[in-house]
């Protein structure tokens, strides 16, 4: 079925909706490029489609280019509902356009890249980061602008943006699905939004763009990542492939495995039976659960910032021409090649006789950095 834009009001376009029955044997199937939607659940057990593009300050002839860029087909075919949406341009939640002559001066605090952390952060804190930016289409969307950015006259009067000064174009594209149903994604410079706890089956490729997500879990889960931004409150089961991810951040991991290369990601917690691959990464790992039982790193060339757990552990690092850089790169351990490049245990710490055993921590690291900061070392 091929959709076109029906107009709601002189601003608001409906460009898709539609509904479709769905048991435990349905497919859904999302190809995206360029578009952003949002995920929800399902409450009654249909999968429901909805997209409507909303504009202010555009003219009739603007409207018409920006919706000719969008194709949307969706439809069922034994029991596999399939859709495809595309844009021409980047769709996102919202753009903005300035309608002044004057100079414009930005807020650079809000703008400004935020320094490496070298203290841990707490899971709570982490939690609030990605949150923050897993949001809905702002409520008020001139405060939003204000706040960052203000209108400066010859004069140098400076004075916020008021209605009609700014042109906004929002994307509202809403997908609900019930908890049941496996979905494959396959998406290219696009920004998917999961805005509840998804435990359907998901396989898929994300080239580009954005993951923002609350909780996955499914042990069947099956995800490759690339030149893209994760952020996820929790994940729990599957399989990941991340490469070159930038600045990601994962509240919590468990039952999980990734393999991953040229990546920067934070990890708030360390649960239950985790196992990292790794060739040429960026890791912080700031915490550990009580019970985390297993944790394994392989890793070539990899930069591990590490906090050591609370709780009763052992860790144990094998490997060869590693670096170990302790109290905030203050005294810096070398652990050489041997002559024949063969591995040894570098590092061991055994765990406190008598306590209930958290975990076990395994590195095995080859031409590594383990960054171990000030309030990861147990006086």
């Amino acid at each position: 079925m091929l959709i076109t834009s029906v107009m709601l009001n002189a601003q608001q376009h409906k460009i898709l909706s539609e509904s479709f029955t769905a048991d435990t044997n349905t497919t859904t199937i999302f190809n995206l490029d360029n578009i952003t939607v949002a995920l929800e659940e399902s409450t009654d057990g249909k999968v429901h489609v909805d997209y409507i593009m909303e504009f202010d300050g555009y003219s009739k002839k603007e409207i018409n280019s920006f919706l000719d860029e969008i194709k949307v087909e969706v439809g069922k075919f034994d029991n596999h509902i399939t859709l495809n949406a595309s844009s021409e341009n980047k769709i996102s939640l919202e753009t903005y356009e300035f309608k002044t002559t004057d100079a414009i001066t930005i807020n650079q605090s809000f703008f400004e890249s935020k320094k490496d952390s070298v203290s841990r952060k707490s899971l709570e804190v982490l939690h609030l980061e990605i949150e923050q930016n897993n949001r809905s289409i702002q409520g008020n969307s001139l405060k939003y602008i204000n706040d960052r950015f203000k209108k400066v006259d010859k004069n140098g009067k400076v004075t916020d943006f008021k209605k009609g000064g700014i042109k906004m174009m929002r994307s509202r594209f809403t997908i609900r699905i019930p908890p049941y149903l496996k979905l494959i994604v396959n998406a290219k410079e696009s920004g998917l939004y999961i805005r509840h706890h998804l435990r359907n089956e998901l396989t898929g490729t994300l080239i580009g763009g954005t993951l923002k997500t609350k909780e996955i879990s499914n042990p069947y889960n099956k995800v490759k990542i690339e030149n893209a931004t994760l952020e996820a409150i929790a994940i729990e089961g599957g399989d990941f492939d991340f490469i070159n991810l930038k600045s990601s951040k994962i509240g919590s991991i468990q039952n999980t495995k990734i393999t991953s290369e040229f990546s920067k990601v934070e990890i708030g917690e360390i649960r239950k039976n985790v196992t990292i691959t790794d060739f040429n990464s960026e890791y912080y790992f700031y915490n550990w659960a009580k019970d985390f039982t297993r944790f394994n790193l392989y890793s070539e060339y990899s930069k591990i910032h590490f906090w050591y757990p609370k709780a009763n552990h052992s860790l144990k690092v094998i490997g060869n021409n590693t670096k170990n850089l302790v109290s905030n790169n203050k005294f810096e351990i070398n652990m050489q090649p041997t002559s024949k490049e063969e591995k040894y245990t570098m590092m061991v710490k055994e765990p406190h006789p008598g306590e209930k055993l958290s975990g076990q921590i395994f590195f095995d690291i080859v031409h590594g950095i383990i960054y171990s900061h000030n309030d990861a070392i147990k006086k």
